[in-house]
């Protein structure tokens, strides 16, 4: 990379096109100009650790998507109220899939996360179904209904990062 290059100031990386950096995932928006590639490794223009640009931007992340066309969502079904009550749906993207072994020893389970459209963090679980079938095994996926607490902040940002690569490509 040339050393005149303009690089991300958080990763170092070329940003790529967007609002969002190709490397990172951090929203770009806010910075007034890109550090070239030599400020950056002299420690120009980056931001401190504990820097508030430094934090996950969901509300920028939600206006890119929705400005796009909100590419890469699904939709899931929330477990049922009750029995004459009709399960509601929430719509948003996986940012972490269900992670689960039940065929080998030790078996596990790990539930996954949903970015919901309007911003809120859900639980996304998944169930085993088909035993003795022929499509065995099928998993049945359905999302919290309730809200979760998003997961730490350096973790959002690379779970961001990876949902956007992954929609827009």
């Amino acid at each position: 990379m040339e050393p005149g290059a303009r690089v991300c100031p958080f990763c170092g990386e070329p940003p790529g096109e967007g609002v969002f950096c190709a490397a990172c995932g951090r929203n770009l928006a806010g910075v007034e100009r890109l550090p070239t590639r030599e400020e950056w490794e002299h420690g120009a223009d980056r931001p401190a650790p504990g820097d508030a640009d430094a934090e996950p931007d969901v509300a920028g992340f939600l206006a890119a998507m929705r400005a796009a066309g909100n590419p890469g969502t699904e939709t899931f079904p929330t477990p049922k109220p009750s029995a004459f009550r009709r399960a509601g749906t929430v719509e948003g993207w996986v940012l972490r899939a269900v992670d689960r072994e039940d065929f080998q020893e030790p078996k596990r389970y790990e539930p996954g996360l949903v970015l919901a459209l309007d911003g809120r963090f859900h639980r996304l679980d998944s169930e085993l179904r088909g035993w003795g079938q022929r499509d065995f095994p099928h998993y049945h996926h359905t999302v919290s209904l309730e809200p979760v607490a998003p997961p730490a902040a350096a973790e959002l940002v690379a779970l961001l990062a990876a949902a956007r690569r992954a929609a827009v490509g």
